[in-house]
């Protein structure tokens, strides 16, 4: 390493109080088989952890320094740090098929007390959080889960309980470590592409930084480096809530100018009003409304205006005849009935008249109507069943009536074709007032024709003229209320302009970091700064021409100073989170051979400014740098592709 280009005396650590080391670190990663198999131990320390795959310029053996467990390493950490899953949808499986009774254990230290996590690799055990000195002292407890299962809430509650309520969005309270885990400990896929890409769908970690807006990320971020105050929050919330409502109102008023603007001189033309008048004057819209009902009413006529029209008296005169109409037909049809049933009636009478008549003349009574007796018999001798006498009188006297009978039914008979012949002609003339009737309304309708249409359109114009006036006494309030939300906003901005000035110093801080990052590690001429806008955090670096650095390594060294100035902030108690620290192969990502070798050779520099070091970065790489031996105290896992034995789980899945 050229000593122009390092510069560690430029960042200094000055840890808080009392604090002794970093306030959470990872002090032993052990991946077991079940509770009797240790697979494999691992032990961390404060300060710089590398876990190396050789390349095949080094390793001497041919093997690929890929699929040897150093992202499967990273991701168990963040399981075991609270991260839903250890590997994505494919690998899940065939890890839980082999290591059915598998987990992982961590030794976790928060503030000086160490936490033990066991989380399952495979589906037979619980996830379990509790204080204890070593991972084994747990396994009397192995299949009991804990209440939380996870320690996520522990280091929420030790790092994020100051500030998790207040990020906006739909982002949970006990989401925000998680999201904040997600930039401590980036995703390999997402190739350190971005500051705020930190999680990639490919890697089915379930993180919710995964779906969380740049707002949302950029909101973390400066919450826990404490650059984001909880008035900030509230003024920036009220803020998009007024823009919503404020662009919703403005759309509105374009649709009240623009139907305005079309339809004003249209209504004025058809009305006879002026249109050089204002119609954002009452007055002038309430005459267009008058002046239409006027029009509506001449077009109607009068009879129309009292609520009749001359067909309704044809109508209620036509409803009269059919009626009346319909009566005598069913007179008619009765009187026809009657006639055609006359002559069996008219000969039913008769022979019962003539049987009464033939009895009184013979003198031969066959039975007595009541007690069915024969009269002789009952004469002589008295009726021994009915109380009642025969009487003769009564027998004349039905005979009478009988005769009477016959004569009615004759006479009707006589009479019925004349009355039925009647009932024709008023039928015949009833059909045809109805159809006169009929011919009026029809007429009546023809002339109706084209007033319908004129009557049609006037009403037509009462509707928008009374649309007109309803739209644009809503204009006087909407502008209204248009002009108090921009001032309203306009308070909100100054608001958020003057809090992001109160917090410009944890900006400046990390900025300065920063800067002073890009001075130690790249070629002279480089310079580093850091900004905020009302979008987001923006990390730039400028060169001078000529300095032979593609876009690609410029970009992904961003990212890592970025992140290592965070950790620095951390460690100097700067920033609401922990000084803790994860990149998994940045080589990887396009990052220049001399800047990667710097990196490691300055962050080995940062554990000499204090005993312990305030932090723990862990990396892992495939090109060690060549200061660093495989007997370094960084050096703490050496893994490869080959043999079986070398991976992280010492096997093949």
């Amino acid at each position: 390493m050229q000593p122009d280009l390092f510069q560690p005396d430029e960042i200094e650590f000055t840890s808080p109080g009392s604090q002794q080391g970093p306030r959470l670190w990872v002090r032993r990663i052990a991946l077991w088989q079940d509770s009797k198999t240790l697979l494999r131990n691992i032990s961390l320390r404060p300060g710089v952890n590398i876990v190396w795959s050789p390349d095949l310029s080094m390793n001497g053996t041919g093997a690929t320094p890929h699929g040897s467990g150093k992202t499967t390493f990273c991701r168990l950490i963040r399981y075991c740090l609270g991260e839903r899953h250890f590997s994505n949808e494919e690998q899940r499986p065939l890890m839980q098929h082999k290591l059915p009774n598998g987990f992982v254990g961590a030794e976790i230290i928060i503030d000086g007390e160490c936490w033990v996590v066991t989380r399952p690799i495979g589906m037979n055990l619980p996830s379990r959080t509790e204080r204890a000195e070593r991972i084994e002292d747990t396994f009397d407890q192995i299949l009991v889960g804990t209440e939380p299962p996870t320690i996520a809430s522990v280091i929420s509650e030790r790092f994020c309980a100051g500030y998790r309520d207040q990020v906006p969005g739909n982002l949970k309270a006990e989401q925000v470590w998680d999201v904040l885990l997600s930039w401590l400990t980036r995703d390999q896929e997402c190739r350190l592409d971005d500051l705020f890409d930190w999680r990639s769908k490919r890697s089915g970690s379930g993180s919710p930084a995964q779906e969380l807006s740049l707002e949302a990320k950029l909101s973390v971020v400066r919450l826990a480096i404490k650059a984001l105050s909880a008035d900030e929050v509230q003024a920036s919330i009220a803020a998009r809530i007024l823009a919503r409502e404020r662009d919703t109102l403005r759309e509105k008023l374009g649709h009240i100018d623009w139907f305005q603007g079309q339809r004003f001189a249209e209504l004025s033309e058809s009305l006879s009003i002026p249109s050089d008048r204002d119609p954002n004057e009452e007055v002038v819209r309430k005459e267009l409304i008058d002046k239409a009902q006027e029009q509506l009413a001449r077009a109607m006529g009068a009879d129309h205006a009292m609520g009749q029209r001359p067909s309704d008296t044809l109508r209620k005169k036509r409803h009269a005849l059919q009626s009346e109409r319909n009566d005598r037909s069913e007179d008619r049809a009765e009187k026809r009935a009657l006639f055609k049933s006359l002559p069996s009636q008219i000969a039913a009478a008769r022979a019962e008249q003539g049987t009464e008549q033939a009895r009184l003349e013979t003198g031969v009574i066959v039975r007595c109507t009541i007690c069915h007796v024969n009269i002789d018999e009952v004469t002589a001798k008295g009726c021994g069943i009915s109380l009642e006498r025969c009487d003769i009188d009564q027998l004349r006297s039905r005979m009478a009536r009988s005769e009477q009978q016959v004569m009615e039914l004759e006479r009707q008979k006589g009479a019925m074709p004349d009355e039925i012949d009647q009932l024709d002609r008023e039928i015949v003339q009833l059909d045809q007032e109805i159809a006169q009737v009929d011919n009026s309304l029809a007429q009546l309708e023809q002339q109706d024709s084209a007033a319908n249409k004129v009557v049609n359109r006037a009403r037509e114009l009462v509707r928008e003229a009374t649309w007109f006036d309803r739209q644009l006494s809503d204009r006087i309030p909407t502008v209204q209320r248009l002009d108090a939300i921009d001032k309203r906003l306009e308070v909100l901005s100054q608001t958020v302009a003057l809090e992001r000035e109160r917090v410009a110093a944890a900006i400046g801080d990390l900025g300065a970091l920063f800067q002073q990052l890009v001075a130690a590690l790249m070629p002279k001429g480089c310079y580093g700064k850091m900004k905020l806008d009302g979008k987001r955090l923006h990390a730039e670096i400028s060169f001078a021409r000529g300095a032979g650095l593609s876009t690609a390594a410029v970009e992904s060294f961003k990212i890592v100073a970025f992140d290592l100035a965070a950790m620095i902030l951390a460690g100097n108690g700067k920033a609401d989170m922990p000084s803790f620290l994860i990149h998994d192969s940045p080589r990887e990502a396009d990052l220049d051979a001399g800047i990667y070798s710097n990196l490691f050779d300055f962050a080995l520099g940062l554990e000499r400014k204090a005993d312990p070091p305030p932090f723990q970065y862990i990396v892992t790489t495939t090109t060690a740098p060549s200061q660093i031996k495989p007997d370094h105290p960084a050096m703490r896992l050496q893994l490869s592709s080959t043999p079986p034995e070398a991976r992280l789980f010492a096997m093949d899945f």
